[in-house]
């Protein structure tokens, strides 16, 4: 479920694009009680998200994104690539998105994902924003 354009605009949500049942270990990684599960399936409230990543920090198939509007055409993704981390700066590719590296979030456990933050053209995100 994407978050309403007037969340979107108060800063970062979650996005979960999962259909894993009852795995639910983004819902215990959320300190604020943000996710929880829908007949089985993970689902954000973003009322509650305060975009922390802890999610998707946590989710070991790496099928969470938070979005933020950046107010100038372009969206922040945040999410936990696949592979080595990219430099700042460098163009990164994620489920067909191409954005620039903003940020690198080092991993804040030995079991999680570390996450790269990164800068992405509105046209980029139309898949997402569907």
């Amino acid at each position: 479920m994407l978050p309403t354009p007037d969340r979107l605009k108060r800063g970062r949500a979650a996005v979960i694009d999962c259909s894993l049942n009852d795995c639910g270990i983004c819902a215990a990684a959320c300190a604020f009680s943000a996710v929880t599960t829908k007949d089985g399936a993970p689902e954000p409230d973003p009322g509650k998200c305060i975009g922390c990543g802890g999610c998707a920090a946590a989710c070991p198939e790496r099928l969470i994104v938070l979005l933020k509007d950046r107010f100038d055409g372009t969206w922040e993704v945040t999410f936990a690539p696949d592979g080595e981390l990219p430099e700042i700066g460098d163009t990164v590719f994620f489920r067909g998105i191409s954005a620039r590296t903003l940020q690198i979030i080092p991993k804040r456990s030995e079991d999680g994902n570390a996450l790269v933050r990164a800068a992405a053209d509105e046209n980029e995100l139309k898949g997402l924003l569907k």
